[in-house]
């Protein structure tokens, strides 16, 4: 089993510190336990909108400044994975997710129980063709992200919040989507994973938690082997097979690190039209080293 050596997780914190966003910055110092997790909560907030969404370029690849599902979705799964939750009680914290929550639920539409990750203004901004929104898009995406956003309310809220109560049957009601559902794309399996980590220790819809896993690892394989989806994009169920697939695909990724000392990013928006798009994909080489390390962090892949 191959480790991230001590001397490229130095080197890898130097460039990252040179090169990249504040905010990935941020999260790579969050895990590596050189800053406390509050310091997300202050890089979180240059990215909040007054209407309590995020917008503005925190995920890199839709540069539109106006509030959308799915960068609420990358703020909470920030909040997930540098260990905030219901039990989180810091001011800025409930702030920031109370804002977050009445946009979701009070001002977002629900279509058969799903939000549109993406919203029409994005075509005046440079943006990946992905954030357009378009039928094509929002069938891409399917239960994606709101299985996810789903799951961090019932994770981040009092069982007593209005918003916990509406996820809660949010919940059950997208579960038995899911489970009916036979053409599946790979974010379908994302938000269905993710779900799963944020609900498997609240002790919440045990009947139907069962068949949800065994679904979704079947579902993930079928893609593997198809060659739709990566391993590692299904962070967190178990299974031999795929704990199989992901420990090669781990070595893999410790194999791909480049002298520079980050892992690189070679990706096209799709459009060709925009030059934001070169910027973009500098600020990914940052991005992806931080979730790459969180990754190596998580299946106990750095040494010591």
């Amino acid at each position: 089993m191959k480790l991230l050596t001590k001397d490229k997780q130095i080197d890898l914190a130097n460039q990252l510190s040179l090169k990249s966003r504040d905010i990935d910055v941020v999260l790579f110092n969050i895990l590596d336990e050189s800053l406390p997790k509050e310091f997300m909560l202050d890089s979180l907030m240059l990215y909040q909108n007054k209407d309590g969404g995020f917008g503005n370029a925190l995920y890199i690849d839709n540069y539109n400044p106006n509030t959308s599902v799915y960068q609420i979705y990358e703020a909470f799964r920030l909040l997930d994975i540098t260990g905030f939750d219901k039990n989180s009680f810091e001011e800025l914290y409930i702030d920031i997710i109370n804002k977050a929550g009445n946009y979701l639920y009070n001002r977002c539409e629900l279509k058969d129980n799903i939000w549109n990750p993406n919203i029409k203004s994005t075509i005046d901004y440079p943006h990946n063709i992905i954030f357009e929104d378009n039928d094509i898009n929002l069938k891409m995406f399917g239960l994606h992200p709101t299985f996810s956003l789903v799951g961090y309310t019932l994770k981040f809220f009092n069982d007593k919040k209005a918003y916990y109560k509406k996820a809660l049957k949010m919940a059950d009601k997208l579960i038995d989507i899911y489970l009916a559902k036979e053409d599946v794309t790979k974010y379908d399996l994302i938000s269905v994973d993710s779900f799963i980590n944020s609900v498997k220790s609240l002790g919440l819809l045990k009947d139907k938690l069962d068949n949800l896993r065994n679904k979704l690892i079947k579902d993930t394989l079928k893609l593997i082997d198809l060659d739709l989806i990566k391993p590692l994009e299904i962070i967190y169920i178990k299974d031999n097979k795929l704990d199989s697939l992901r420990e090669k695909e781990l070595d893999n990724l410790i194999d791909g690190i480049k002298d520079f000392g980050m892992w690189d990013y070679k990706a096209s928006w799709g459009n060709n039209k925009y030059p934001e798009e070169d910027s973009a994909n500098l600020k990914w080489i940052g991005s992806v080293s931080a979730n790459n390390y969180y990754l190596l962090k998580y299946y106990e892949r750095l040494e010591k």
